[in-house]
């Protein structure tokens, strides 16, 4: 069988995206600190808590099941009297369960700021309701689970987190792409200050430049006079069949603002380039610049090369 000639820049492009993507686990999992979670999961003293009330939501074959196993019913299930006093354990059970931060404030109420210990006590009444709806659910799985043992439940919580890391890493480089662009924009101009935010997605500079996230172009600039002087493309899918069909999408925007304004730079930012798309770039001649996406959002050097290589063309007189 020959072997199949690499394409050098989808190579690079997918290096890039899975590099950013395994930096966003690693971080991901250091910030969710669940090594300390599980560490004062297994430091209290779950002698003096009470497992009897009905109300609790744990089923008496299940809670035996855990005992069975050698294991403290805390290490498993929540308790009001743990969550009322440290409420950010929450995020422990949450993800024993495996509902992620979405689902819980779905069925109950946002959990977040008790999470980021934002909020330190729990009423009582609410810890019941939350305790009980998780220990219901967790019951119904361990009594369905042949050889239940709780370090199932544990790698529970990593699988769940790593389930909510790949929702962020597929909301950023898919439909999310451009709002995660906005947002880096907008903190630079915060940390520069540079402009200010007018809300509707739009950003006024110092200036009198405007930035305005739209469609056609996704990102436009236009200077103090109103001419549209930069127009940013943004294509965050990485199916490479794709490719060259979201490359024609941008194309056909970028003949719009060039037909509007000639000198308008055009920049292409994508997750996904091939041989085909950067030859077709080249020779269409329509597209002034052209950037990784995925390395702009998760590599710092990178994004502030692309960032102040922007504000150099809107610092810079026509």
């Amino acid at each position: 069988m020959a072997q199949r000639t690499p394409d050098r820049h989808l190579l690079d492009a997918l290096s890039r995206a899975y590099m950013a993507r395994a930096r966003l686990f690693h971080n991901g999992l250091r910030a969710s600190r669940i090594d300390l979670l599980f560490a004062e999961i297994d430091a209290i003293d779950g002698g003096p808590l009470d497992w009897t009330d009905a109300a609790l939501g744990v089923s008496p074959s299940a809670l035996q099941r855990v005992r069975q196993t050698g294991a403290a019913p805390h290490q498993v299930f929540a308790h009001p009297d743990v969550i009322a006093q440290r409420p950010h354990l929450i995020a422990y059970y949450r993800n024993v369960v495996a509902i992620s931060k979405k689902g819980i404030a779905q069925m109950l109420w946002s959990t977040n700021g008790y999470e980021a210990k934002k909020r330190t006590t729990m009423d009582r009444d609410l810890a019941v309701t939350l305790c009980r709806t998780l220990n219901q659910i967790l019951s119904g799985v361990i009594d369905e689970t042949p050889g239940y043992d709780v370090t199932l439940s544990r790698q529970a919580v990593l699988a769940e987190i790593g389930t909510e890391l790949q929702g962020a890493w597929a909301n950023a480089v898919g439909q999310g792409a451009a709002r995660e662009v906005e947002r880096m924009f907008a903190g630079y101009l915060d940390e520069h200050e540079w402009g200010r935010d007018d809300g509707a997605h739009t950003y006024t500079l110092r200036n009198g430049w405007r930035i305005v996230f739209s469609n056609e172009p996704d990102v436009a600039f236009f200077d103090a006079a109103g001419v549209k002087q930069i127009a940013i493309e943004i294509k965050g899918s990485l199916d490479t069949a794709g490719a060259q069909t979201r490359y024609g999408e941008a194309k056909k925007s970028f003949a719009k603002q060039l037909q509007e304004n000639p000198r308008c730079h055009t920049v292409y930012l994508a997750s996904c380039f091939t041989d085909a798309v950067i030859r077709q770039i080249r020779s269409d001649g329509q597209v002034r610049e052209w950037f990784n996406l995925t390395s702009i959002l998760y590599d710092e050097e990178e994004r502030r090369r692309f960032l102040q290589r922007i504000f150099h063309i809107v610092s810079t007189p026509a």
